[in-house]
């Protein structure tokens, strides 16, 4: 019997907090919101640096499409228009979890919120947005999805690296 959709997520978000938190050798604190009415999954801060972080929305598919030769990691989902977020501190977090490894498959990829809601194919249909993402796995791929492809072991580190250029922005 499959894991459940509910069980897939929760299983996605603790291994994308495992992999900040070790990733950047312990820097990262990774805090789950009380509430979900701003679609945030995690806020994440570095370690002893209060009043600036980034919120993530995680997702996640547990298999992949493939076309001929290509492999591709395909997420649709759709979004209340009301709740929709364009803001450099709203990242998205999309994984292939791979049931039989037990394990993300490489890479992940993590997306600003204007960029993802740009290029992901965004069809309005009454009150939600529907997004859908098509990236080719290939490490050669030259897709529009290769900037923001990260090794899962890197993620850590992109992380860091993300919020440091957004201080220096706000700066």
């Amino acid at each position: 019997m499959p894991i459940s959709l509910v069980q897939q997520g929760l299983i996605v978000q603790q291994e994308f907090a495992k992999l900040l938190m070790l990733g950047s050798g312990g820097r990262l604190e990774v805090a789950t919101p009380m509430t979900d009415d701003e679609r945030r999954d995690y806020e994440i801060h570095v370690h002893g640096q209060y009043g600036f972080g980034i919120a993530a929305q995680i997702k996640s598919v547990r298999q992949l499409q493939t076309h001929g030769r290509a492999r591709n990691l395909v997420c649709q989902f759709p979004v209340r228009a009301t709740r929709l977020a364009n803001n450099p501190y709203f990242w998205y977090f999309i994984a292939y979890l791979d049931l039989r490894l037990m394990r993300f498959g490489d890479p992940v990829f993590v997306i600003p919120s204007a960029e993802f809601h740009k290029h992901a194919a965004p069809m309005r249909r009454g009150a939600f947005w529907t997004f859908h993402m098509n990236a080719n796995m290939d490490p050669r791929s030259r897709d529009q999805w290769r900037q923001f492809r990260v090794d899962p072991l890197d993620l850590g580190h992109r992380v860091l690296g993300i919020m440091n250029d957004l201080r220096k922005k706000a700066a």
